[in-house]
């Protein structure tokens, strides 16, 4: 029997997205949005960028072209939800 205790643990952080991880999604940058990983560079990622998106258990990769090169992120989940909440970045499925 395979009762639901309310206490399992999830291989995954899940956020507001909606994703599971290994799902894609379309979405856009509304407004200027400014990344940097670590002590990496700054990433800018201009409005209106068309974003493809995958979600990682623990993190959002953000792909886009940017004067036809290709580029892409990886976005913590906690990250990704303040853009989410700041309607800097908008998931369109």
């Amino acid at each position: 029997m395979n009762a639901s205790t309310g206490t399992e643990k999830l291989d995954y952080v899940p956020g507001k997205d909606g994703l599971q991880p290994g799902e894609q999604a379309r979405g856009r940058v509304a407004s200027l949005l400014e990344y940097r990983a670590g002590d990496g560079p700054l990433i800018q990622i201009h409005p209106d960028y068309q974003l493809r998106l995958e979600r990682a258990p623990q993190s959002m990769v953000l792909s886009w072209k940017e004067d036809g090169q290709p580029m892409n992120a990886s976005i913590p989940v906690v990250e990704l939800d303040v853009l989410l909440d700041r309607g800097q970045v908008v998931i369109e499925r």
